[in-house]
Parts: C-alpha cells; structure tokens; sequence
C-alpha cells in the first residue's frame, strides 16, 4: 500500500508521550541552570501519567479505544 496514511494507535501515543516527557525534561535542563536529577524528576510526573492511563483507563488488550 504505497498511498495508505499510517494510523496510530493509542499505544503508540503513549509510549511517544512517554519519550517526549522526558525529551523536553532534558533538553530544559541543558537550557536552564535547573540540575538535570530535577528536570528530569519533574519530567517523570507526566511520563508517569501517561503510563498510568495506559496500564488503568485504557488497559492493553481493552476493547475501549480513547
């Protein structure tokens, strides 16, 4: 299929917010005076939601789709 759009699916979203988290959380420590353990302690809370959405609102192998 040569002009088929890829689809994502929800999982795919999460493990890419879960990457983006903690991507911005390092790249604010390397750009601000912020030490790199508390940006990405901070950068953890939302990769820890997003993981938290995944394993209890919308769980693998759940036929709910978000």
């Amino acid at each position: 299929m040569l002009g088929a759009a890829p689809t994502l699916s929800t999982a795919d979203l999460v493990l890419a917010s879960i990457a983006l988290s903690m991507l911005l959380a390092a790249v604010g420590a390397v750009l601000t005076s912020l030490s790199v353990v508390a940006a990405l302690a901070a950068g953890s809370l939302p990769a820890s939601g997003s993981i938290g959405y995944a394993l209890f609102y919308n769980p693998p192998g759940s036929t709910k789709e978000a």
